[in-house]
């Protein structure tokens, strides 16, 4: 099925092959939000954090081997410790890709094991390496779930009031208790709230609610997939609205704005219960899986999203059906092309 298109008022003189070029979604990603997109693939990805946190650790040792006066035993504890946190870094960084989820538990809990005995072997008057706890909390916060974080929290609290009843002498063991689980149930707790809202703001299209691009290719693989084990039908349609610049630029970007989400929600209403999955690919560019769907099923989804828009709203649809070989990119690639070809037939025949 290659398209449809609703009746929306026509512009006489409207230029064709320059403008329906500039509306593909292939178009090049600014430097700063490639950047930012680095930064933030970095920034998610477990394997290179963990790498990072074993870094800053045995940086932590080293620098308290080198500016405290310690015993000879002390150092043999303390300096292996830092050795071995530059090996595991390197393992996570090398092998992030390769390691299971299960691998960053081991490696949090044997972070866990590892502070433990360095704050029992280099503790002094002021240096306690117990702090080091609170990066493992962060990091829990980070990439585990809520019930995870909790137990690390709690795994730590009682491992450190272990060290306090039988390791070295402190002044005030249960304040110091408090302050190193106290500081970490804390950060912990900031850490998952914020995680939350940035999760949250990184798969949601701010304006309309929607799923957003990212949201979109990461579900696309998945039904993929997922049509591939199971032998399943699954469809995609790319949406495009008409003359959507002609809405900013005679009633403002506001009107646009609404229009949008008042779009958005009727489809929505439309998807919402299902397997289907709607999202705002960006401008006034949408996209909508239809898993278990063939062309047949993709028509009548697409008469139904017809049904519910706003009167007077003109947008044009690609449908295709997955062949069950061609790549993600090659379906959207499709899905694009239906959807112009049916754009330019009827810009060329006003």
């Amino acid at each position: 099925m290659e398209a449809q298109r609703r009746p929306g008022p026509a512009r006489p003189g409207e230029p064709v092959g320059p403008e329906v070029r500039a509306l593909s979604p292939l178009a090049r990603t600014p430097p700063a939000t490639s950047r930012m997109a680095r930064a933030q693939a970095v920034l998610s990805d477990p394997a290179k954090v963990a790498a990072g946190f074993w870094v800053a650790a045995a940086t932590a040792l080293l620098s308290v081997v080198f500016t405290e006066h310690w015993t000879h035993d002390t150092l043999v504890h303390l300096m292996p410790l830092a050795g071995l946190c530059l090996i595991v870094s390197g393992v996570n960084f090398f092998a992030g890709e390769r390691m299971p989820h299960w691998a960053f538990h081991i490696g949090a809990v044997a972070a866990t094991a590892m502070v433990t005995v360095g704050a029992a072997v280099g503790s002094s008057g002021d240096v306690d390496l117990a702090v080091l706890y609170i990066w493992i909390v962060i990091y829990a916060a980070l990439f585990f779930s809520p019930m995870a974080t909790l137990a690390y929290v709690a795994a730590i609290g009682a491992a450190y009031a272990v060290l306090l009843g039988v390791g070295p002498a402190v002044v005030n063991p249960v304040a110091t208790w408090l302050a190193i689980c106290g500081t970490g149930a804390v950060a912990g707790a900031a850490v998952l709230g914020l995680v939350s809202v940035l999760r949250s703001d990184a798969r949601e299209d701010p304006l309309t609610g929607l799923a957003n691009r990212r949201s979109w290719d990461e579900r696309l693989e998945e039904e993929m997939e997922r049509a591939r084990r199971a032998g399943t039908a699954l469809s995609l349609a790319m949406i495009d609205l008409d003359d959507f610049k002609a809405i900013n630029d005679n009633h403002g970007h506001k009107a646009g704005d609404l229009l949008l989400r008042e779009l958005s929600a009727a489809w929505q209403g439309v998807v919402r219960g299902g397997g289907d999955f709607l999202a705002r690919l960006g401008g006034d560019e949408f996209g909508l899986l239809a898993p278990g769907s063939d062309a047949t099923g993709a028509r009548r989804l697409a008469k139904r999203l017809d049904e519910v828009a706003p009167e007077g709203v003109a947008y044009s649809i690609g449908v295709t059906t997955w062949d069950g070989e061609e790549t993600a990119g090659d379906l959207l690639h499709r899905a694009d092309q239906a959807m112009y070809r049916v754009k330019l037939e009827h810009r060329g025949s006003r």
